[in-house]
């Protein structure tokens, strides 16, 4: 079979940098022999109520000359939008002196802290140690095969819990509605949009595609592009590979 390299063509939409509440416009990259084009935002640390938005613009050249949106700025569709602790790859919880009756939501279901038990069935952990062991009590609770997060993993080091897809790409990770003493914090986050060359204003020379990527945060941010559907085989250079 042909391999993976050859059948798309990928390439940096957008070295990653650090972008403080502003936008960043990366390359533009011609369509003209590939029919679909998949551009993936990795991101890095988020802060709490921070956004991290995806678009894809389209221009005549790859200077970018008359920039838009798909199919217009108006009526862009081609956007994705990661908030904070919303749907992320991975996170953290940290915990501060944990009183009984304090909460925290992940994914929809509400684990409460107890003062000496914990009872998996009611979702509740024992918080009669220090934060370190409460926070192991925790996510022991999170990993329970009944009454746990299906799906996510957690791990615990001092008072901090990862959060994790257990198996990667399968299960994003949302926390809310915690009490003060749980702080929440988005570690790792993806986004993609995908453009089919149907979706562009081939009539007037719309043929180019770049990633802009708007930030409320100031984290780290690249976005990665595969062009797939390719008319002839990729020519796809690098300065180091391997195929094995």
């Amino acid at each position: 079979m042909k391999p993976l390299y050859k059948r798309t063509k990928k390439d940096v939409a957008l070295v990653p940098q650090t972008i403080n509440n502003t936008n960043v416009t990366g390359k533009y990259f011609d369509m003209s022999g590939h029919r679909k084009a998949l551009f993936t935002a990795l991101i890095g640390a988020i802060a709490a109520t921070k956004t991290v938005k995806l678009e894809v613009l389209q221009a005549t050249d790859a200077t970018g000359t008359g920039a838009k949106g798909i199919p217009s700025d108006a009526g862009q569709t081609a956007t994705a939008t990661v908030t904070a602790n919303t749907k992320v790859t991975e996170m953290t919880i940290t915990l501060a002196s944990v009183s009984a009756a304090d909460t925290v939501k992940i994914n929809g279901l509400t684990f409460t802290a107890h003062a000496n038990t914990t009872t998996a069935s009611k979702r509740e952990f024992k918080i009669d140690g220090d934060d370190t062991a409460d926070a192991a009590a925790l996510a022991t609770l999170i990993n329970d095969d009944t009454y746990g997060v299906p799906g996510v993993t957690a791990t615990a080091s001092a008072a901090v819990i990862t959060l994790k897809s257990t198996v990667p790409g399968e299960t994003v990770i949302t926390v809310s509605d915690q009490s003060a003493t749980i702080t929440p914090a988005t570690t790792q986050a993806m986004a993609f949009v995908e453009v089919d060359v149907s979706s562009l204003d081939i009539a007037n020379g719309y043929q180019y595609l770049a990633a802009k990527v708007t930030s409320t945060a100031n984290g780290i941010v690249g976005v990665d592009l595969n062009r797939g559907d390719g008319r002839f085989e990729t020519d796809q250079k690098v300065g180091a590979y391997a195929s094995v």
